[in-house]
């Protein structure tokens, strides 16, 4: 166990931001885009999963009622519904209030890197309004800082990891070795993916740890770095015995562990690097159906936008 650098007040700290998985809550749907956890689709699933509907989008259907119910842990005394997206947004009040803490606590020599496919030109209108959400948070007007570059396809972990390496490895090449500590923050959830084995290059992503130590190793920074990566990816069981696989937002615990890293003149421990260490439309919102025996009309409008997730492409999802 080799200590990390002691921060100081003079400490820089860059926040490398994915969204979805992290500022909302999503679900892998194989072969499909992810399911959003909002409160519109929410409600409207709990309806029909009361009346027993067994249509085609009938696993959509559980997986949104059952994740809303489910208890979060991580230092949370709630169930995901405290969490989902509210009236029409596509990021949750309670996450990005989360993040912007983490901001303050990081000091004025903080730059937040927008590294989610948020950043694509054709996201622009997302972007902005995601900058008015941390704003309203923050008590002044915020603009991300930059973002990786656009033209890098991403469609796995791996795509998504070595583009946050390049960026980090451009900005500390124009770095003096002498420069302050550079504390770097990842906020990932990587599409919805476990640290179970993919490989960027020849090393082996089994654990947060093993992406950590490759992030510091790629970054050939001279002076002093350290790397934390909140990994916001979760496979749980419900009740009910259903299997899913979810971005599970910045809960608490990941909250703490962020601001403990970024805070000035805290003290952290890390492990030596070793390898294997560890624009879519948005929906109203449904009223109560007045037939409890068949899907009233807007019942039927949520399963046909359901229906339409059924197409990756799709951003109605916004994974």
């Amino acid at each position: 166990m080799a200590p990390a650098p002691i921060q100081t007040e003079d400490s820089e700290t860059l926040i490398f931001l994915d969204v979805d998985g992290v500022l909302n809550i999503g679900i892998h749907d194989e072969g499909n885009a992810p399911l959003l956890l909002r409160d519109e689709d929410v409600r409207t699933a709990k309806k029909l999963a009361k009346r027993g509907y067994r249509g085609p989008e009938a696993h959509c259907v559980a997986k949104l009622s059952a994740l809303a119910e489910h208890p979060v842990g991580h230092m949370e005394n709630g169930t995901y519904e405290e969490l989902m997206t509210q009236d029409g947004a596509e990021v949750s009040d309670v996450l990005v209030g989360r993040l912007t803490e983490v901001m303050k606590a990081a000091g004025e020599k903080c730059q937040v890197i927008l590294s989610s496919s948020w950043r694509r030109l054709h996201h622009r209108n997302r972007r902005r309004r995601l900058e008015q959400c941390i704003s309203k948070h923050l008590g002044r007007t915020f603009d991300f800082d930059g973002t990786t570059p656009t033209h890098r396809e991403e469609k796995c972990a791996a795509d998504r990891l070595i583009t946050v390496a390049d960026h980090l490895k451009a900005i500390c090449a124009r770095r003096p070795s002498d420069a302050p500590e550079l504390r770097v923050l990842v906020l990932e959830d990587f599409f919805i993916t476990g640290m179970d084995g993919w490989k960027c290059g020849d090393q082996r992503m089994d654990s947060v740890a093993a992406a950590e130590c490759w992030l510091q190793e790629r970054a050939a920074f001279k002076g002093s770095i350290s790397v934390k990566l909140v990994h916001c990816y979760e496979e749980i069981v419900t009740d009910t015995g259903l299997k899913m696989q979810i971005g599970r937002g910045f809960t608490q615990q990941s909250f703490l562990e962020a601001k403990n890293f970024v805070t000035p003149l805290h003290s952290v421990s890390v492990e030596h690097c070793e390898p294997g260490q560890e624009e879519g439309a948005e929906t109203p919102p449904f009223p109560p159906a007045p037939d409890p025996k068949s899907p009233s009309e807007e019942e039927k409008s949520f399963l046909k936008i359901v229906s339409s997730w059924m197409a990756p492409t799709n951003m109605v999802r916004v994974f």
